[in-house]
């Protein structure tokens, strides 16, 4: 995993939204939970998408 800039950002993405998900739990709101959940979203299809190149 991150072996390639696509996984790399991935790997960024998941954690920010990881972080951003957890800020729910001191009251964050709905906007935390929903952006939260978009960023976790968005790393797995770029973790998807990189996939065929690290394979190769």
């Amino acid at each position: 995993m991150g072996t390639t800039a696509t996984s790399g950002w991935a790997v960024f993405w998941f954690l920010l939204g990881f972080t951003i998900l957890g800020t729910v739990g001191v009251g964050g709101g709905v906007l935390s939970l929903l952006g939260g959940v978009a960023l976790i979203v968005l790393s797995a299809v770029l973790f998807q998408s990189a996939r065929p190149k690290e394979e190769s």
